[in-house]
This record gives structure tokens, sequence and C-alpha cells, in this order.
């Protein structure tokens, strides 16, 4: 196995989402269709579906009101600018202690 087999590996087993649909991702125009991500990451309906409300759930994109449109927010037009995001406002300042983890 390569690194970039074990490092693709690596990355299915961290991420909410596999590798094809961060790569789907990324090709998708600003406003798309669940179908849109089914045909471009070669998914049934249904796992485009569960990857759709995934993508929701993390505000990854956004639905546009009383149509059957998901939107790509402007600062995250692929899935790295999204994650750069994710390092630079919350995991940086959990790690420097200026976000505080509630107890359980």
């Amino acid at each position: 196995m390569s690194n970039k087999d074990t490092l693709v590996e690596i990355l299915d087993k961290t991420l909410p989402f596999p590798p094809k649909v961060i790569l789907g991702y990324s090709k998708l125009e600003s406003v798309f269709t669940s179908g849109d991500l089914a045909r471009i990451c070669s998914l049934p309906r249904s796992s485009a579906k569960y990857y759709i409300n995934k993508m929701l759930e993390l505000r990854l994109i956004t639905k546009v009101p009383h149509k059957r449109l998901y939107q790509k927010y402007a600062n995250a037009y692929n899935f790295s600018s999204w994650m750069e995001d994710m390092i630079k406002f919350v995991i940086q300042p959990i790690e420097n202690g200026e976000i505080t983890i509630p107890e359980e």
C-alpha cells in the first residue's frame, strides 16, 4: 500500500464524509440539489441525501428556503476552506484554552 493510499484510508476514518464526497463537494456549483451530489459522486440518492443532511448539520451548506436546493457558504467553496475555518475559529482556540469545553 502506498503512502497516498494510507493517507486516503486515514482520511476516510477520521472525517465525516468519504473522500469521494469531499471531492464531489468541490465540483458542485454554489447552488445544487442532492441529485447533483449523487450524480457527481456516483452515489445512490439516499446516500446523497444522508450526506446532505450531515453537511447541513455541520453548517457546511445551507438550505435555500422554499426550494429543494442547497447552497454553499461563500467562505466554504471547497471542503478544505471550511476545515481551515474550523481549525482557525474552534480547534486552535480550544488548544490555547480560549474556549473551554463543558464538563459532562
